[in-house]
């Protein structure tokens, strides 16, 4: 009873505010849905979005759950105007063309699961950590197979399903491991410090935090638990694939945050220990790297291109950890926040492509540079941005994962050379890739039964503010 008068004493309800907001709200959808059958579906993603939107303005906290909070609500918010945009292939996939019953719970899950980020992002224990956790993926679960017509939908749900089980396996060990091995499920530096000074303990303590990295590692979508990223951004819904590639990575880099917290006031105290830590993540940061960046070159499906775009930039974010200093948390947001503004515009563009020419294929960008030049322009602003091009977010996030990596490299204890050239060349693979989006715009003829592409209002408003925000992001920081 004791350790969990512990925790509850930690929290207070106004910290969940976000949560409990965007709980009742999905509930509110979900009954609605039930007792007016005759309201339109299209009421219900514009006002999560509006919720949302409103909530991303007014959270409270300190400043990085604050900062954390807020992208996680306005990414959720992008997702649902996204999932309004594309309502048209979410009717036709669910109940047929024309009609739109059962697709209120497309507005009510993304809801859930950002509930789920926004508690995460508070958790001061693991059981908080995995009760939300376990929030975000159940609702993923649902989402990623929720066009029951399509072949491929149901597939990437299984897939998630499977290997989300397999994650949790991993955590929930974790967690008991840890409890076994420091008597408390808080990450409290003095617990830990006794524990791995123990001689008897110390193992099962090392063994705890590497089951809960594993586990961790499949919401970042890190190597070795990334393989459900390609499959399930190629069949999930466009708006749910723009929502794991996003909204769920925030959470897997929160959750590492809270994991290694700890460790970051013991960098001192147990320096042997925290090196051998140090070295495993640049190993998967390096083997993410990789993964990403090479498995994206071959890749014709723009979504799965955007699948293992993630998977490489996942490993550039991980190179902040391997300071293992609490100041990661301000360049680890910054770098979240510029990707998430490019994946989503990039998203955005993919759904009206998949409504009107049918293809997910990068072929499908061909010709808009002669077609739609202004929109040509605002999908080559988000990509670049995603390649690092100077004068973008993408850039100086890029540049400040260098930087991370070159300061440890002036510590005599860090022997991590072999990490840079791998950056340097993973870096240079993404121009070719990702320029492959823009070769198809710009220098692919339409074919002739081509139709001339539409892009709505809502998609056009979305495409210019993130690239402002790009640009601003880019340029500001160089001229101040």
């Amino acid at each position: 009873m004791s350790t969990i008068n512990l925790i509850s004493s930690s929290y207070t309800w106004e910290q969940f505010t976000p949560t409990f907001v965007l709980t009742g709200l999905a509930l509110l959808v979900l009954i609605a849905d039930a007792f007016l059958p005759r309201l339109s579906k299209q009421v219900y993603p514009v006002l999560g979005a509006l919720v949302s939107a409103g909530l991303a303005c007014f959270t409270s906290g300190s400043t990085a759950t604050a900062l954390f909070t807020a992208l996680a609500c306005a990414a959720t918010a992008v997702c649902l105007l996204m999932a309004y945009d594309y309502r048209s292939m979410v009717y036709a996939s669910v109940a047929g063309a024309g009609q739109e019953d059962g697709s209120a719970e497309f507005s009510a899950l993304p809801l859930l699961a950002c509930a789920g980020v926004c508690a995460l992002i508070r958790a001061r224990d693991l059981i908080m950590l995995f009760v939300a956790l376990e929030m975000v993926t159940l609702a993923s679960y649902a989402m990623a197979g929720y066009f029951r017509r399509n072949q491929g939908s149901v597939e990437a749900g299984v897939k998630y399903l499977i290997l989300g089980a397999v994650s949790t396996g991993f955590l929930v060990m974790g967690a008991a491991w840890f409890f076994g091995t420091t008597g408390s499920f808080k990450g409290d530096p003095r617990f830990l410090l006794a524990a791995l000074s123990n001689p008897y303990l110390s193992a099962g303590t090392l063994v705890s935090v590497g089951l809960l990295l594993a586990g961790i590692f499949f919401k970042a979508g890190a190597v070795p638990m990334h393989t459900w990223i390609p499959d399930v951004y190629q069949g999930a819904p466009t708006p749910v694939s723009a929502f794991l590639a996003v909204v769920s990575k925030l959470a897997g880099f929160a959750a590492l945050l809270i994991v290694l917290l700890p460790f970051m006031y013991l960098h001192n105290t147990l320096n042997d220990m925290v090196q051998n830590l140090v070295t495993l993540l640049a190993i998967v940061a390096a083997a993410t790297l990789l993964v990403g960046n090479l498995g994206a070159i071959p890749q014709q499906n723009a979504k799965r291109l955007l699948g293992y775009s993630s998977i490489g930039q996942a490993g550039f974010i991980l190179v902040f950890f391997i300071k293992l200093q609490p100041t990661i948390v301000n360049p680890v947001f910054n770098y979240l926040l510029a990707y998430g503004i490019a994946t989503l515009m990039a998203f955005f563009a993919l759904a009206t492509l998949r409504m009107q020419r049918g293809s997910e294929e990068i072929s499908a960008f061909r010709g808009l540079g002669k077609s739609n030049p202004r929109t040509a322009f605002m999908i080559t602003v988000s990509f670049a941005s995603l390649a690092g091009v100077p004068l973008t977010a993408g850039f100086l996030a890029k540049l400040s994962s260098f930087q991370a990596l070159i300061s440890t490299l002036t510590l005599p204890q860090h022997i991590l050379y072999w990490l840079l050239p791998i950056m340097i060349v993973c870096a240079a693979a993404g121009f070719y890739y990702y320029f492959k989006v823009l070769r198809a715009m710009y220098w692919e003829k339409p074919q002739e039964d081509d139709a001339p592409v539409t892009f709505s209002p809502l998609c056009i408003a979305v495409l210019a503010v993130g690239t402002l925000m790009l640009i601003a992001l880019g340029v500001t920081p160089l001229l101040f």
